[in-house]
């Protein structure tokens, strides 16, 4: 649970509205383990500060410690940690595209030179990760879509003053029988894929 308010004077106020809304469903709370009147920390695995959403470094030096892979085991690894990560990374799914494969075919695995330089892509991107703005809900969203042959993404970005900032980044590989797809039925498919998993900013806009 986060309670968040740019002053201090309307926090004691929401939390006094939370504290009042918990009571009222004989709900508890332990002390020992909540904070209050901190400018940030970290929260569902991010990092939440006065800059807005960062990725947590420890997810990103894992990842970029790793060695070139050997085993589809090790694949396996840098994929949950990829996907940890996949609300920074844009096109994820696309830029990984060398490296996915492999977990189909364990028997033939082979780490080739485009894993390589996919994998080094990502280490190198991992060192300085983008930080995700909070929506303003006075602020126009944006939706961009991304379709190639073999994965769709897309982003969503607040506008503001001209510059536009990203929120989410989301991406996913297509099935074999996705990728058939005609070109206006992937981008159909990219926004019923981007409406579902951001439906939450979309409601709350």
């Amino acid at each position: 649970m986060v309670v968040k308010t740019t002053s201090a004077t309307d926090h004691a106020t929401d939390l006094a509205e939370v504290f009042a809304q918990i009571r009222r469903h004989n709900m508890r709370l332990n002390p020992e383990k909540c904070v209050f009147g901190v400018q940030g920390g970290k929260f569902l695995g991010f990092m939440i500060t006065s800059r807005g959403i960062e990725a947590n470094p420890e997810k990103c030096k894992a990842i970029i410690q790793m060695q070139s892979l050997q085993t589809v085991k090790e694949v396996q690894r840098l994929a949950g940690r990829l996907v940890s990560l996949s609300r920074f990374i844009p096109k994820l799914a696309e830029k990984a595209g060398p490296i996915f494969p492999l977990l189909k075919k364990p028997k033939d695995f082979q780490w080739t030179d485009q894993c390589e330089k996919a994998f080094q892509s990502f280490k190198t991107f991992l060192t300085t990760p983008p930080i995700l703005q909070r929506p303003n809900h006075k602020a126009d969203l944006l939706l961009y879509l991304v379709v190639v042959e073999s994965a769709i993404s897309a982003i969503i970005v607040q506008k503001h003053q001209k510059v536009q900032t990203p929120i989410y980044f989301i991406s996913r590989v297509l099935q074999d029988a996705e990728k058939r797809y005609q070109m206006i039925e992937k981008l159909a498919l990219a926004l019923v894929t981007a409406a579902r998993r951001l439906r939450p900013y979309f409601q709350s806009h």
